[in-house]
């Protein structure tokens, strides 16, 4: 290896190294501010599933990215450094996975659980989601001799690991169309939860179209050791913004995730299931499940 190619790979390292403190920074900067929200309005209320996943999420991005940046910076054997390569991203794909099961109980709620809607979720969400497990397998890469644990992708494999973030743009992309949908249907009756979730789920698709797209584009266009060189910044971004969704959803309406009732008879329509989703200890509302899934089919 020439000195230009090695000057150039260890800048790449280095550009890499403070790509993943920052987005690490981010993430822990935000839990900081965010923890007494998430303890007046999550640990003091009665548990639910959605609330699990909601302290899967933040927690596990939380701790599981402690090690990462710990064993990233230490020299390991040729063995461990691919073990820990791997490690790293069977934690963005679990941490992905709990994020798209929180936007997937919002888009059940704002359905008033419909089946048939869950099942094109989920049948859609396990092929994508057999996708990226592929692209985990029969990886290809180089490791930096000189310190630290520094994976460089082949072209080929970076083209495979594209595949999981790809995956992941188009179940975003048809969350999004699921919330536009039903914001666009109901748009004349003025329902302010669901104007509440059609603006989050604007502001969080927009951002993360961006990050995952850019994220993308480094496994086409950089060099091996940035490629995927933004994987930590957007799934610190996508954490983040999951657990904002869910705590701003308690803060204005203070009812459960899977809810889709509220004040009025046509708000109440649309906020029961989202009851489910907000985490909290909510009122039980009545509704007739029936007309919403009528309104879906026709």
């Amino acid at each position: 290896m020439s000195d230009k190619d090695s000057d150039k790979q260890a800048w790449e390292i280095l550009l890499h190294g403070y790509l993943q403190i920052i987005s690490l920074s981010f993430l822990y900067w935000d839990h900081l501010i965010t923890i007494d929200d998430e303890l007046r309005l999550l640990w003091n209320k009665p548990k639910t599933l959605a609330s699990y996943l909601f302290f899967t999420n933040r927690y596990l991005a939380f701790f599981g990215n402690i090690t990462v940046t710990i064993l990233g910076f230490t020299t390991l054997s040729v063995t461990s450094c691919n073990n820990y390569a791997l490690y790293r991203q069977v934690l963005l794909v679990a941490s992905q996975i709990v994020v798209c099961a929180l936007l997937t109980m919002r888009i059940y709620a704002l359905y008033t659980c419909s089946i048939k809607v869950l099942m094109y979720m989920l049948g859609s969400g396990v092929i994508l989601f057999a996708v990226s497990c592929w692209s985990l397998t029969d990886q290809k890469s180089d490791r930096w001799e000189d310190s630290g644990c520094h994976i460089g992708l082949s072209r080929v494999t970076a083209i495979r690991v594209a595949t999981a973030w790809e995956a992941l743009f188009i179940y975003d992309s048809m969350l999004f169309a699921f919330t536009f949908y039903r914001a666009y249907t109901h748009r004349t009756e003025k329902i302010p939860l669901l104007y509440l979730v059609f603006r989050d789920g604007s502001i969080y698709y927009a951002t993360m179209a961006l990050a995952t797209l850019s994220n993308i584009l480094t496994f086409y266009l950089a060099g091996p050791y940035l490629r995927g060189g933004l994987s930590s910044c957007a799934s610190s971004l996508s954490v983040t913004l999951m657990s904002r969704l869910i705590l701003n959803l308690h803060q204005t309406t203070d009812v459960d995730i899977l809810s889709d009732k509220s004040a009025a008879t046509r708000e109440a329509e649309v906020t029961h299931e989202l009851d489910t989703l907000a985490l909290s200890d909510s009122e039980e509302y009545s509704y007739d499940n029936e007309t919403d899934s009528e309104e879906f089919t026709a």
